[in-house]
């Protein structure tokens, strides 16, 4: 290549990524940083690592691009996909949310909730009656349909708090018997706090499981059949089953 020819593709490929025209090509993924380890790690405003980041850092690369990381507070997460700012977000539900225009893809990881209770006593069973009598701590907001009953007849006392770790420290100064969470708070509570390890047992079958997809942007230019192809094919090769474990977590 002569050196005329090689300044105007030098010029060219300045002029795309000066234009954007590259940026469009890659998968960029809406992330909220109240996501917190072991889902998310957030170092500097940017995403740094976590089940999520590794997860889609995969999902992009099957889809033969790459991930471009985005945060957004987590109100602003849904409408940023379905406005087009951003291609997905994984670890989502139909369930949780009633977004109009909403593009789904297979069933990725099971969120799945256990209950927690304090070391020096029985591991905490996993059923309503298991809990009847008992003082449950939960996460505010959150719904407990198979203790709603119970609840409203007064025979389980529901005790509210904004964070995970609050719950834990209810638990451990005896102001709550037991406390409901997700597998991946768990973990990080632990992971925040080695020696509370110990101090604590889980129950060995879940509470709740709940299926988690990737909700698609329906102005992405990713379409949902290519979005599930390289999911199944993560899947298949056990590639997200290893990070799961990796992070804490469990398929099922």
């Amino acid at each position: 290549m002569n050196p005329s020819a090689r300044q105007h593709c030098l010029a060219a490929l300045l002029w795309l990524c000066a234009t954007g025209a590259f940026a469009q090509e890659s998968l960029r993924i809406a992330q909220t940083s109240g996501m917190g380890y072991p889902l998310l790690t957030v170092e500097g405003g940017k995403v740094s690592g976590g089940f999520l980041h590794d997860l889609t850092e995969r999902l992009a690369a099957e889809l033969g691009t790459r991930a471009v990381q985005q945060l957004y507070p987590r109100r602003r997460i849904e409408p940023a996909v379905l406005g087009g700012q951003a291609d997905l977000v994984c670890y989502s539900s139909p369930i949780w949310t009633q977004a109009p225009a909403a593009q789904w893809t297979q069933a990725v990881l099971p969120q799945i909730e256990r209950v927690v209770g304090p070391a020096e006593r029985p591991v905490p069973g996993h059923l309503p009656e298991d809990l009847d009598g008992q003082r449950v701590a939960v996460l505010l907001g959150y719904n407990f349909p198979s203790l709603q009953p119970l609840m409203e007849a007064g025979r389980i006392k529901r005790i509210n708090d904004t964070q995970s770790d609050n719950l834990f420290r209810l638990v451990s100064r005896g102001m709550a018997d037991v406390l409901i969470v997700s597998e991946a708070e768990i973990e990080g509570y632990f992971q925040r706090h080695p020696k509370e390890r110990k101090r604590f047992v889980v129950s060995a079958k879940p509470y709740s499981v709940v299926d988690t997809h990737c909700l698609v942007s329906p102005k992405s230019r990713w379409a949902v059949p290519a979005v599930d192809k390289a999911l199944q094919s993560l899947l298949a090769s056990g590639e997200i089953a290893r990070l799961a474990q990796r992070y804490g977590m469990s398929m099922r």
